[in-house]
């Protein structure tokens, strides 16, 4: 029986891969495994593919984590993102580790993103070690995953000392937007500070959305006579809106006074 729906599972119609797929959770077996992570890897269909990877979930074990990470770094997305959810479970961490110190930055970040599925202690413990990784891409991927991990003193240290050294655009604008989400009111000094040493606008648009929604009210009209420069006054505009749930008056006078045009509703006019 095995054996005929492992043809099936390659040779059958679309129907007939997809339950030959389901049905092959019922076996174990190495041969079987590696052919459902093969049939994932290779079949063109997506409700093929999801049933392989729902059997080879109920199939578990050690030999199915070390095939999902081993294709974690292949080339068909959608298979990718199954074996992320076949590895989302904190027995898959071990065997994470080779890929977070693989010279492929892509593994790295591979490896991250099934952390940041699996949570807890010992994930965030290695997300925030990742975000001191020498490569930008690995280590603001690491820094976004921070955004939802409970509050913690060493997730507002990585960050203050990332702010601090970062300069480019991409690296403040990642850091700025996590700031942000996770409400870091300890930042605002090191904000105030960075915002007052750089003379990009664009990069100190970052720096004053940060500001504005740590509840800088002081700060909005710099922040607005920055986005005055880019083009971004509404943007400002609504995280101060988010913060005050509604426009101040003095502001809305900085508005008129500046002649600057905003949609009415987003004036609350």
């Amino acid at each position: 029986m095995k054996e005929e729906l492992l043809r099936r599972l390659f040779e059958g119609n679309r129907e007939e891969r997809k339950i030959a797929a389901e049905d092959l959770a019922e076996y174990g077996d190495e041969d079987t495994i590696r052919a459902l992570f093969k049939a994932m890897a290779i079949d063109k269909n997506r409700g093929v593919k999801e049933a392989c990877a729902e059997s080879l979930k109920q199939i578990g074990g050690e030999l199915v984590i070390r095939e999902a990470v081993n294709l974690l770094n292949g080339p068909d997305p959608l298979a990718r993102a199954l074996c992320q959810e076949i590895l989302a479970s904190s027995k898959a961490i071990p065997f994470l580790m080779s890929l977070l110190k693989s010279p492929d930055y892509n593994d790295r970040k591979y490896a991250l993103d099934v952390l940041a599925l699996i949570g807890g202690k010992k994930a965030m413990d290695l997300i925030l070690k990742m975000a001191g990784d020498p490569d930008p891409n690995v280590k603001y991927t690491a820094v976004e995953y921070l955004s939802s991990m409970p509050s913690d003193p060493r997730i507002t240290g990585v960050l203050k000392e990332l702010l601090e050294g970062a300069e480019d655009e991409y690296g403040i604008s990642t850091i700025c937007q996590v700031v942000r989400s996770r409400k870091e009111k300890e930042l605002f000094p090191i904000l105030l500070k960075k915002v007052r040493a750089v003379e990009d606008p664009f990069i100190k648009h970052w720096l004053y959305k940060a500001i504005v929604i740590l509840n800088g009210e002081e700060h909005i009209k710099e922040a607005l006579e920055n986005a005055l420069q880019i083009g971004a006054v509404e943007d400002i505009l609504k995280d101060v809106i988010l913060v005050k749930g509604e426009i101040p008056e003095g502001i809305k006078s900085f508005i008129k006074d500046k002649g600057i045009k905003v949609d009415e509703l987003l004036q609350g006019v």
